[in-house]
């Protein structure tokens, strides 16, 4: 294929795979998965093209087809998650970048762990302005959201590895391909 075709159509994939699985899992769409995989599999505009457009999916499922409240808190959440998802995405890359010289193994976890951890910080910093119950942070939740995102992240990762084989995923932007 050409790279100009399969590049999109790849990103296409990765978006409809997280967007099926945030389906399965009660729309909890594993952006943290996906900013992780993006940081390590793609280049950073790429990455936040499949971050952005992953985002839009989600809300457009959320407010046109599960119909989510047309509340201001509403679209507050929606915007909050979309920053997080970005940030996370961003440390990601930052995160991979600063851990070139590792093992594969070690970026990706690092890359994933940053990615989480910051997607949920910037939730939390959210309930400054926006409503939320004590419960939405607490164990259950956080350690749910977790399981989500590492559950994704593996299989995207077993996605990307098929990609490859198949010659439909792309190959490891250049730079990022050096550090392998």
């Amino acid at each position: 294929m050409i790279d100009n075709v399969k590049r999109p159509l790849w990103i296409v994939l990765i978006i409809a795979a997280a967007l099926l699985g945030s389906w399965i899992f009660a729309c909890a769409m594993p952006f943290a998965a996906l900013g992780a995989l993006a940081a390590l599999h793609l280049r950073p505009k790429d990455a936040f093209a499949l971050v952005f457009l992953s985002w839009v999916s989600n809300q457009a499922i959320g407010y046109l087809i599960l119909h989510y409240p047309q509340t201001w808190d509403s679209y507050g959440w929606g915007v909050a998650i979309g920053a997080g998802a970005f940030a996370g995405a961003a440390v990601a890359l930052l995160t991979e970048k600063a851990l070139r010289a590792a093992h594969l193994a070690v970026r990706a976890i690092a890359a994933f762990l940053a990615a989480l951890a910051v997607y949920e910080l910037t939730l939390f910093a959210a309930t400054a302005v926006l409503p939320s119950s004590a419960e939405a942070f607490g164990f259950a939740v956080v350690s749910f959201i977790f399981s989500v995102n590492a559950g994704a992240f593996v299989l995207l990762l077993g996605l990307y590895w098929l990609g490859r084989r198949i010659g439909l995923a792309p190959e490891r932007a250049p730079a990022l391909a050096a550090a392998v």
